[in-house]
């Protein structure tokens, strides 16, 4: 994609800025028994757990966004041919994560920022948050914020 980040076009600051607040379109996702299984079984946790890995949480609002990495990356001007970065994530479990129950997702946009780094450049750190409920029972069960960052190379 590669848009200029100056001015008021797809890579800039400005419109950037607009996407803050912007919602997911969001989704369900269900933890199969056999997914908790092999995830606990590679990362050396006990499979027999009942209880899926809190990992799960930001795989489902991943899972669940309701956009292709590619349509999110567009949001903001930018391409996987610009080197988006996973920047930070911070998962809250507010409830226990069980297996054959379905999670409705929802999330937004939550901040923009450019930063200038001395070797790097410019680069826009974009934070989003995703929450997580048990469609059927409503019951708040997570909450993950995570950052992406994204090379602004022109700016």
């Amino acid at each position: 994609m590669s848009e200029p980040a100056t001015g008021a076009g797809p890579g800039s600051l400005e419109h950037a800025r607009t996407q803050i607040g912007r919602a997911f379109p969001g989704g369900e996702y269900t933890i199969e028994p056999y997914q908790a299984w092999l995830f606990a079984d590679a990362v050396l946790a006990d499979p027999a757990d009942p209880q899926p890995h809190p990992v799960f949480a930001w795989w489902a609002s991943v899972s669940a966004k309701g956009v292709s990495w590619d349509e999110f990356f567009a949001w903001f001007g930018a391409g996987a041919e610009d080197g988006p970065m996973f920047g930070e994530h911070e998962t809250t479990l507010y409830a226990p994560l069980r297996t054959n129950v379905a999670y409705a997702v929802t999330g937004e946009v939550t901040s923009v920022d450019r930063k200038q780094g001395r070797k790097a450049g410019a680069f826009d750190i974009v934070g989003y948050r995703f929450e997580l409920h048990e469609r059927d029972s409503g019951v708040h069960v997570a909450s993950c914020w995570n950052s992406i960052v994204f090379p602004r190379r022109n700016a």
